[in-house]
């Protein structure tokens, strides 16, 4: 793929009135931006996130997403509210949701069936824990972890799904992976992808990515794009990222 894609996740970093500054020096730093940036703020900020991102070249995504178009689930939010904020993108099976709230496969495809109805793009996330990685376990992993989620859903409804790749011990620990090993992985990853009929997939790294490693998984032939945690609250360190 030849424009690669940016994807900014604030996790729960950020209060609303930091979210709202942020937010406004991200539109400063973009507004001659030409390529596929997307920030996902914490729930709370998107209404205002969404209103100082509207004609700019930035894109809203979202941290999560309901598996329910409607009901009684309390505490969820579902993809109607998300399409109605202008939401382009939004992670789905992130590391953290998966370790702390035990989202299950069957959970993440019905997620990413919402997603998809409401023209939303998911951005499927996929890797290794520590343990996993030290049994040299990467590829059996990540596709269990594919399969898992693709087994749930149809042939002809994930035509526009994202795969990040985010090995977990690299994850908010500083430890970065090695970028000829995580090429490896994302070949991996393509390859189950188009065993599964997925055709064109962008391939994302996520890990502990800054301006200084960037440029190193977007070698040609390498990732199709970042997604970027911590460095990604500032506008001149997203920046740079996007500009390796």
């Amino acid at each position: 793929m030849s424009q690669k894609i940016f994807i900014a996740n604030w996790k729960m970093q950020l209060s609303p009135s930091e979210a709202i500054k942020t937010a406004k020096s991200f539109v400063k730093q973009f507004k001659t931006f030409k390529g596929t940036a997307v920030v996902c703020p914490d729930f709370l900020s998107l209404t205002s996130v969404s209103k100082i991102f509207k004609d700019t070249p930035l894109l809203l995504g979202a941290q999560d997403l309901a598996a329910f178009e409607r009901g009684a689930y309390t505490g969820e939010i579902s993809a109607l509210d998300l399409a109605a904020l202008n939401a382009k993108y939004v992670l789905i099976g992130h590391s953290e949701r998966r370790s702390y709230l035990q989202e299950t496969d069957k959970l993440l495809a019905a997620k990413i069936r919402m997603a998809l109805a409401q023209k939303i793009k998911p951005v499927l996330c996929v890797g290794e824990n520590a343990a996993e990685k030290k049994q040299g376990r990467e590829a059996a992993v990540i596709k269990a972890q594919l399969k898992g989620a693709l087994n749930y859903l149809s042939n002809n409804g994930v035509r526009s799904l994202l795969i990040a790749y985010e090995p977990i011990w690299a994850i908010g620990t500083g430890l970065n992976c090695n970028p000829e090993k995580a090429l490896n992985v994302k070949n991996t990853i393509l390859e189950l992808c188009k065993r599964a009929g997925l055709k064109k997939t962008p391939i994302l790294y996520g890990g502990s990515v800054t301006a200084e490693n960037a440029a190193d998984f977007l070698v040609p032939g390498g990732f199709d794009g970042l997604l970027v945690g911590g460095a990604s609250l500032n506008a001149k360190s997203f920046g740079k990222i996007v500009k390796s």
